[in-house]
């Protein structure tokens, strides 16, 4: 949708006027229903048409229904006995004899159907006695043939069929009006404004465009070509809507509620079904359900969907979406491209079905096909971000844009709209006009098909008509999935995935304390994100020990939060709270935490991010910690979600990467009481992120040419640091809260010499900004690793309720796609609210699984929305992810929770990845895996010539004719970091034929014929692998 929040609604006032009234606006606008759009078009809201369907008094006028006894066809007849019934009926109704002067101008019309004034007469008797179809009917005859005064009958018209709920006859009037009259401005206005209350988006736009052409156009006007997916409306016609009957007003209506935030598609479908019952025939109608249903991945009703179309729905753009989605379900990638391009050629707006046609090349290696249409997209996507409050250089960029997108007269739609708002109309109003000839001209040249082609063309750089057609007949399978070499998997059927919670047996007894209330009412915004999680084995005895971030009380309170906690591990699945010994019990507001090696001396720091001063704690290797003053470091205060360590400057140091949340004061005072859109994050200014340069000798400073990117400020969460591309350095993602994603690319520095590498945000081009659909989520947890096997480092974030997660898969050139539906995680993720996550192989079937914590942020179950979720578990294979069900866990998967902070770390040293998870309601949760396994490999390294961590990293592991891929990352998703070890499941190889390891520094090392099931480590440059157990 075009604007998420508020769309633009206004009551409008329907009246035919007296001649000296009308004008290219012959209509005036009353009050603003939605205040949104009314403030974004304050200066030009004048020029907007409107009509009063409340007006029953005809017009004393030209256009008054009374006969008029010099009227020269009437004069015609008056001594015929026509006339005669006529006059009296006219008698008649002066003496207030109403159904006497009916009955009288019904005998009259039966000699004589054409007579005008008796037409006249019938239509001021049927108006005021409110029998508003009759009256229409009868003036609908009388525009017919009053020629003179047509264009005025035919609103009231439109007004009488609008009253007594005739929407198709009001319609149909309209349009038989611009049969006769195609540039009258009052009709094509009334059946934008019709057709676009009615959810009819595509057809409505046709007569906008057309208000265009004849330069008539407003600002709501040419707002509403900017996406026809969406919802938009010009005027409301609620109150002549009926809750009980059945409209195409319904379809408007379920159009928004589909765009809303925790919307079920179910309900949706369920009213569509009962809405088509009423109108089997309408194709928008049917075209919309079939969207709906391939993206709520109803596949298998597709083929009833397609027996019991109406005529002509082809020609709707959500037709051939919904076509093209099937058949990417189906794995019929080739025909997919032409179903999306044929949405495309109807509706350029279609940034969805671009999305999805880029993915589809993306998904066969023709990135470099799709180079044209992605920059294209990218154009799309700012131009529906800028579009609602664009200011005068923005507008002029739109117009800009669209002209080389080749839709002329949205382009020339947005010069009027800059002329309008700079009141510069007089001054260019030759410019439009030349602009607009010219247009005609080059579209008289071509037919309508043609020019579609060629605007195609230039949108997607190439011909997409050499893809036939897909032949859609005996289709009827729609339960295919995702292909792919289920080898592995063949040799793991029916293995169990299961953990269960041993903190307490272990000696974990904490709880991460923010002052969150556990039944969720009444809170402040800064209580809901979760405390941080660090896997650190501080005193290298090769056990992995647990930190934990905690909060508590006011963030602007120094010290007064509870303390944070470190737990020794004692080997034998037991810990030790060394907290205070170690010097790490940071009292400030805790939220996320990366352990590093800071000044490469072989051990691990921890650096604590905060609501404020972040903590830096430098391991001195003897079992404390130091904490860095404050003068070593820049200015940090902050509100900090996530904190990550790598180098990605290039000089083979660590940087301090500083995920931010919100930069606002106010948002400590918000609080969040019945209603949590009053405080939610939204409403608050957004923090920038930040690099901190390791200058060495303990000293970190700011980096100048990130904070040159200091305006693209969003609400950050999730980090995920690697050498994403394999090119140059190291790439950094982050997942945003409710905006685009960001994704820092390294790139040559040919700038500066202070370092080799700088960062370029690109992840719009990348296809990692947002997910199906288009639209900004929630994003949250991220998890990586290599989730189709095809050799590429994939994404998966963590959404909001009603929100599924986002799998972007990365191709072999570089670009993401989100493939959640194919791979079975939309159903399934999207009734729930998820924040942590993580990948990783926990069966050793060969191929990875998923693990994430849900648990929303408010408590709206009196609205039926879940509050406590339980954590979910998905089991990896060739076909994509099926969700374990609970009932076969143990009990931690049962409980419904709170649930946000997730790691990894191998616990007992055995091969299979055990998990460490953090909740608001719930005590810290050890989670040991009791998976059935297959074999593994694990591998450390320790940089030399690269940071000693060695980030960015890239491993592959081939054993017979499988391969896999993993990478060293910094961040590791949400608040947390996991155990440094690459890990690897074989299924059932038990020997690898070969080990590559791509260092950070460039250099690339080999080993050969290695036993499985067993950990090693590799220094860069040693000749071997050392086994560590």
């Amino acid at each position: 949708m075009l604007f998420p929040t508020s769309r633009p609604m206004y009551q409008q006032r329907f009246q035919i006027p007296s001649p000296t009234q009308v004008s290219l606006n012959v209509h005036k606008r009353l009050r603003p229903q939605t205040p949104c759009l009314a403030c974004c078009f304050a200066a030009v809201l004048l020029l907007v048409a409107g009509c009063n369907r409340s007006n029953v008094e005809p017009q004393k006028s030209e256009t008054n229904f009374q006969p008029a006894k010099q009227d020269a066809a009437a004069n015609e007849k008056t001594e015929t006995q026509d006339a005669s019934l006529a006059e009296q009926a006219y008698r008649e109704h002066r003496l207030g004899n109403s159904q006497r002067a009916m009955r009288l101008v019904q005998q009259s019309l039966i000699q004589d159907p054409t007579d005008i004034a008796t037409l006249r007469l019938a239509v001021e008797l049927y108006s005021q006695s409110a029998d508003y179809c009759l009256a229409a009917e009868f003036a609908s005859k009388l525009a017919d043939l009053d020629s003179q005064n047509s264009d005025k009958i035919r609103l009231r018209v439109f007004d009488w069929y609008i009253k007594c709920g005739n929407f198709a006859a009001a319609e149909q009037n309209l349009k038989d009006g611009l049969a006769v009259d195609p540039n009258n401005v009052n009709f094509n206005r009334l059946l934008a404004q019709l057709l676009n209350a009615q959810g009819r988006r595509f057809e409505a736009s046709e007569y906008a465009r057309e208000l265009i052409r004849l330069r008539a156009v407003n600002p709501a006007e040419v707002l509403s070509l900017i996406d026809l997916s969406g919802p938009y409306y010009l005027a409301s016609f609620d109150e002549f809507i009926s809750l009980d009957k059945p409209s195409l007003f319904q379809l408007g209506k379920l159009r928004e509620q589909y765009t809303k935030l925790n919307v079920d598609p179910d309900r949706i479908l369920q009213k569509l079904r009962e809405l088509r019952e009423a109108f089997p025939d309408n194709a928008a109608l049917a075209a919309f359900q079939g969207r709906v249903l391939t993206e709520s991945a109803h596949f298998d009703e597709l083929a009833q969907w397609l027996d019991a179309l109406p005529e002509n729905t082809s020609e709707q753009p959500e037709y051939w979406s919904t076509i093209g989605n099937w058949l990417v379900h189906r794995g019929e990638d080739r025909s997919a491209i032409r179903a999306f391009g044929e949405s495309l050629r109807r509706d350029p707006t279609d940034r969805e079905s671009l999305r999805q046609l880029l993915q589809v090349l993306t998904r066969l290696d023709l990135d470099t096909q799709a180079e044209k249409a992605r920059q294209n997209l990218v154009t799309l996507d700012r131009i529906f971000r800028i579009a609602k409050q664009a200011d005068p250089d923005q507008m002029r960029w739109i117009a800009e844009q669209l002209q080389q997108l080749t839709r002329p007269w949205e382009s020339i739609g947005w010069l009027i709209y800059d002329a309008q708002v700079t009141g510069q109309m007089a001054l260019r109003i030759p410019q439009i006009g030349k602009r607009a000839d010219a247009v005609k001209q080059w579209e008289s040249a071509a037919s309508e098909e043609q020019l579609r082609s060629v605007r195609l063309n230039s949108l997607l750089g190439f011909n997409i008509n050499e893809i036939p057609l897909p032949n859609l007949k005996g289709v009827t399978d729609s339960t295919q999935t995702p292909s792919g070499d289920n080898t592995a998997n063949q040799a793991s059927e029916g293995r169990r995935i299961d953990f269960a919670d041993i903190a307490s047996q272990c000696g974990i007894q904490m709880t991460f304390e923010s002052g969150f209330p556990h039944d969720g009412m009444g809170f402040h915004p800064y209580q809901v994100n979760g405390g941080g999680i660090a896997v650190i084995d501080f005193d290298l005895d090769g056990w992995n020990d647990l930190y934990f971030a905690n909060a508590g009380d006011d963030p602007r309170n120094d010290n007064a939060s509870q303390p944070n906690r470190l737990y020794r591990s004692q080997h034998d699945e037991q810990f030790q709270d060394v907290s205070e010994m170690a010097g790490v019990t940071s009292r400030h507001f805790g939220q996320g935490v990366a352990a590093g090696d800071l000044n490469q001396d072989g051990f691990l720091d921890l650096v604590v991010g905060n609501i404020g001063r972040n903590d830096i704690y430098l391991n001195q290797g003897d079992g404390t910690f130091l904490e860095l003053a404050a003068d070593k470091i820049d200015d940090q205060s902050a509100w900090t979600s996530c904190v990550g360590i790598a180098d990605v400057t290039g000089d083979h140091l660590p940087e301090i990467i500083e995920v931010n949340y919100i930069d606002d004061p106010k948002s400590f005072d918000a609080r969040c009481e019945e209603d949590y859109l009053t405080c939610q994050p939204q409403r608050f200014n957004a923090a920038a992120d930040r690099v901190f340069v390791n200058q060495g000798q303990g000293h970190f400073t700011a980096w100048d040419q990130f904070d040159a990117h200091r305006d693209v400020r969003q609400h950050g969460f999730g980090l995920v640091i690697a050498n994403f591309d394999r090119k140059l350095g190291n790439d950094f993602f982050v997942a945003n809260d409710g905006d685009l994603n960001h994704y820092w690319v390294s790139v040559p520095n040919e700038r500066t010499d202070t370092s080799p590498y700088e960062l370029a945000e690109s992840a719009s081009i990348r296809g990692c900004s947002i997910g199906r659909g288009g639209n900004s989520q929630a994003c949250m947890g991220v998890a990586s690793g290599d989730l189709d096997r095809n050799g590429t480092l994939d994404l998966l974030i963590t959404n909001f309720h009603n929100e599924p997660v986002n799998l972007f898969l990365q191709s072999r050139s570089g670009f993401f796609a989100d493939e959640s539906v194919r791979y079975g995680l939309f159903e399934p993720t999207y009734s729930v609210l998820g924040f942590g996550t993580q990948s990783s192989d926990f069966d050793n079937d060969g191929w990875p699984d998923l693990a994430a914590l849900s648990g929303h942020v408010f408590n709206a179950t009196a609205e039926g929305v879940p509050f406590r979720m339980k954590p979910q578990l998905f089991r990896g294979s060739s076909n994509g992810f099926a969700l374990q069900n609970d009932e076969d866990l143990s009990d931690y998967w049962q409980q419904e929770q709170l649930g946000r902070t997730l790691a990894v770390l191998d616990l007992q040293h055995d091969g299979q990845i055990d998990l460490v998870s953090s909740h608001l309601d719930l005590p810290i949760a050890l989670l040991k895996n009791r998976s059935d396994s297959g074999h593994w490999f694990q591998l450390e390294l320790i940089g030399v010539e690269s940071e000693r961590d060695a980030i960015g990293a890239e491993i592959s592991v081939r054993s017979g004719t499988q391969t896999w891929h993993a990478w060293q990352t910094g961040g590791d998703g949400y608040m947390c970091s996991n155990e440094p070890v690459l890990h690897i499941g074989l299924g059932s190889a038990t020997r690898i034929d070969e080990v590559k390891i791509d260092w950070p520094s460039g250099k690339t090392q080999s080993f050969s014929d290695i036993d499985a099931d067993q950990r090693y480590l590799l220094i860069e440059g040693d000749d071997q692998l050392a086994p560590r157990w």
